[in-house]
């Protein structure tokens, strides 16, 4: 007789329970992937921006083959500052789509600003 009055209770706990995910399997945490400088941030540079900021074209006497000489800079300093993606130059300008020129295409995209940013937050490992 109390089964019975307690059932209409027993499923709106139980649809509670689930609706806010307790009992439920965890979710697998998704793996924490590194951003690598060859794989994820050199092939952006070289897409981007190496076509004016190179040894040869030193635009803004910004060289962009090397996080060395991101951290060397040119006229406005040090492009990046490894730790600091919000207080690095590269990733304001990028950022507000000052870089590159607006007649260069393609564009940044939001993912590979995602990849630049990690990458400076992450100390902007070369290796």
């Amino acid at each position: 007789m109390y089964t019975v009055r307690l059932l209409p209770a027993m499923i709106l706990g139980l649809s509670l329970c689930l609706s806010a995910g307790i009992g439920a399997e965890p979710e697998p945490k998704a793996k924490a992937s590194t951003v690598d400088y060859k794989r994820d941030v050199a092939p952006i540079l070289e897409a981007k921006c190496n076509r004016c900021h190179t040894a040869n074209k030193a635009g803004g006497k910004l060289i962009t083959t090397s996080a060395a000489a991101m951290l060397k800079g040119g006229i406005s300093g040090p492009a990046i500052e490894p730790g600091k993606p919000d207080k690095s130059v590269l990733i304001e300008l990028v950022h507000f789509n000052e870089m590159p020129p607006k007649n260069v295409k393609p564009r940044v995209t939001a993912d590979e600003l995602k990849l630049l940013k990690a990458w400076i937050a992450a100390g902007a490992p070369e290796k």
